[in-house]
């Protein structure tokens, strides 16, 4: 009887983990295509630099185990979702479900964030919810999704109190719009903003409650193509999981568990043994 119910328990709990869509079988082995931009880093990097960020690693080590062959490379946000909308790539990582509506999700993510202000050292001025906005003029990437509600109000506001910045290394051409006086703040991830040289000079001003999973955000191209590549990486993940290697590669970039969910301390304690 232990057994049996242990047996019921694990077939439920796979229930639970894995996408109506999946299946066991054996799929081809397949060149899967990602894309990130390289300002992005430390969840993805420049693909010609010694680490290509965590959730790359991640997803390559995920796909590999299962043996299938990853090629990264680096576009903008806004191209990358591009490319793979319409069948170019295969992937974009990390994303969020908001930012990519059609596309296709394994069950786990890769990443979490948090999203904060950020002003001059000498700004007293505090984030305390949208009412505490008031004339604040702020600057923000183009193509995300902060959250419901500052998506709406980014959205109603006029252009000179909110401006939102596309293409490369947008990162760093927030702060130093801000480092100007261009603008009063800047609303950035927290790990991107706390990961970069150029933020001397700026400090934090209060963060969205909300937090956001980013996910391998598969091409709705070709469904059949990206369910393979989604079962793959769900099978692969649960292995790096369980074998600690997942909590390697975040402790490679110094990183804990909270930026990726569903991970815990006991994984990262089979990962030290």
């Amino acid at each position: 009887m232990k057994i049996a119910a242990k047996a019921l328990t694990w077939t439920v709990a796979a229930l639970a983990v894995f996408p109506a869509w999946s299946d066991n079988r054996v799929e081809q082995p397949l060149t899967v295509s990602i894309a990130a931009p390289d300002y992005w880093c430390p969840y993805a990097c420049n693909a010609a630099g010694p680490r290509f960020g965590f959730t790359v690693d991640i997803t390559r080590a995920a796909l590999e185990s299962e043996g299938h062959k990853v090629v990264y490379k680096n576009l903008p946000l806004d191209r990358a979702l591009r490319e793979a909308e319409s069948g170019r790539i295969d992937a974009v990582v990390p994303a969020f479900k908001g930012e990519a509506p059609n596309f296709l999700f394994p069950s786990h993510a890769v990443s979490q964030t948090e999203y904060c202000f950020y002003v001059p050292e000498d700004e007293p001025w505090r984030y305390r919810g949208l009412d505490s906005l008031g004339n604040i003029s702020f600057v923000a990437t183009s193509g995300y999704t902060y959250g419901e509600a500052i998506d709406a109000y980014i959205a109603g506001v006029p252009n000179e109190r909110v401006t939102l910045i596309g293409g490369g290394d947008v990162s760093n051409r927030l702060r130093e719009l801000v480092k100007r006086g261009r603008f009063d703040a800047l609303l950035d991830d927290r790990l991107l903003f706390e990961s970069s040289q150029n933020r001397i000079g700026l400090k934090i001003a209060g963060c969205l409650e909300e937090h956001h999973a980013g996910f391998l955000a598969l091409s709705p191209d070709d469904p059949e193509r990206s369910k393979a590549i989604a079962r793959a990486f769900e099978r692969g993940f649960m292995t790096l999981r369980e074998n600690g290697q997942l909590c390697r590669i975040l402790e490679a970039y110094d990183l804990g568990i909270e930026f990726v969910p569903g991970v815990n301390a006991a994984y990262c304690a089979s990962a030290a043994q």
